[in-house]
């Protein structure tokens, strides 16, 4: 899925929660976002500095953004062991990409 779509799938959907809430007038509701990264990935410093900044920046009103950076291990095999990688958090990218893969084939349908 390219970036530039996935980031503006989440501020779709962030901007409706936070909509959602004030609506309401709730207090902030948290929101987890998961990014799954590794230190032997050439690609995912700009990815881990924007999680960052979203941690620090809490940019959408209504919600309190949770952050977590996830280091997976099936980059460990080019040399450089990420030394905090976990299998597990491999297994859980992998359960999410066949539940969208399953949904987006669903959603086509329609």
């Amino acid at each position: 899925m390219p970036r530039r779509f996935l980031c503006l799938a989440c501020a779709i959907t962030l901007g409706f929660i936070s909509a959602g809430a004030q609506a309401f007038g709730e207090s902030a509701i948290p929101i987890v976002v998961e990014l799954f990264t590794s230190e032997g990935c050439s690609s995912c410093p700009p990815a881990d500095a924007l999680l960052r900044t979203l941690d620090a920046t809490q940019p959408v009103p209504g919600v309190r953004l949770i952050v977590l950076s996830e280091h997976v291990d099936y980059w460990d095999d080019l040399g450089w062991k990420d030394t905090f990688s976990s299998h597990e958090f491999t297994v859980r990218q992998d359960v999410y990409a066949n539940v969208y893969a399953w949904l987006a084939h669903t959603l086509r349908k329609w």
